[in-house]
């Protein structure tokens, strides 16, 4: 049996108990464990009874539906974790988490070497190369700035010419009337464009700047701040505690996926980097309230691991 079968082997008898109607005991639970662990997982036992014991443990056992397959919960489990036990079990307990929560099992040692093979490409492959390119741009910079040279003294050669025949056309008497004429005709056409601002543009950058602005402020510590960002009803997805346990969390690439009324859904991808460097990352849904100032997010939610902690 995996690692990864062990989680799924707890989850399984934890959410057989609660349809029982048998509350998640923690210490019944670590009577038990030694039960689910084969010979070559006995040396996880101490960190399997510590976690069942954890506050983390019992809010993810206490959630609707209970042990949901969310992201920062399993963030959450392996930081107590982190805390206590050696790197080697905090690895392998990685696999059993994922297990616990229904989460898919961690492919991201097969995908690491994948970011790596590109790197050696971005570098030219010798000197002469390079030197070939910037030549090369010298040169086209050295043509585009002699053809706005010729361009600038063949208009300020025209503006000479204009400026000196000022009594060559005897006809203003005859142009006055058709440049009168005109604004007449253009006055409704060149104010129809302002009458119809692009709204919904102007209502998508206050959406994403809020979300952007949440998460500045919750990896700076600036909470009074970022409960200026989100309503109660959303406020479960954005415990301080939690972003604590970071040395910075951010979003990037916010999109609307849709919108109702004045609310805009969004979808983006949290970074959560750890404090000895290590990084995880997850896609995460946002509702904003638009109708407000500053525009409120009023529900967020866990969509998938998009790169394992590394």
């Amino acid at each position: 049996m995996s690692d990864y079968d062990l989680g799924v082997q707890l989850r399984r008898q934890i959410l057989l108990d609660l349809e029982r109607g048998l509350s998640s005991d923690g210490r019944r639970l670590q009577a038990l464990l030694g039960d689910f662990c084969a010979d070559r997982q006995a040396v996880l036992l101490p960190a399997l009874k510590y976690l069942v014991l954890s506050a983390g443990f019992s809010n993810a056992v206490a959630q609707q539906p209970p042990l949901p397959a969310d992201g920062r919960l399993q963030l959450r489990l392996q930081q107590e974790l982190d805390q206590v036990f050696a790197a080697a079990i905090c690895g392998r307990m990685d696999a059993v988490l994922r297990g616990l929560l229904g989460l898919p099992a961690d492919s991201s040692a097969a995908a690491i070497p994948e970011p790596s093979a590109p790197i050696p490409a971005e570098a030219p492959a010798n000197p002469n190369e390079a030197s070939g390119n910037n030549g090369g741009l010298v040169a086209l910079l050295g043509f585009i700035a002699g053809v706005l040279v010729v361009g600038v003294g063949g208009g300020l050669a025209w503006l000479w010419l204009q400026n000196g025949q000022p009594d060559s056309t005897p006809q203003p008497s005859e142009q006055a009337a058709p440049r009168e004429a005109i604004p007449q005709a253009v006055d409704p056409v060149t104010t129809t464009p302002p009458s119809a601002p692009d709204l919904s543009g102007a209502e998508l950058s206050r959406a994403t700047a809020s979300v952007q602005q949440l998460y500045d402020d919750l990896s700076l510590g600036n909470l009074r701040g970022a409960r200026q960002r989100f309503s109660s009803t959303a406020a479960d997805q954005f415990d301080p505690a939690f972003f604590r346990q970071f040395q910075r969390v951010s979003v990037d690439n916010l999109q609307e996926t849709s919108r109702d009324g004045a609310a805009i859904h969004l979808q983006g991808v949290v970074t959560f980097v750890y404090p000895d460097g290590s990084s995880q990352s997850e896609s995460r849904s946002f509702t904003v309230d638009t109708s407000t100032d500053p525009a409120l997010i009023t529900a967020s939610s866990f969509i998938q691991v998009l790169q394992g902690r590394r």
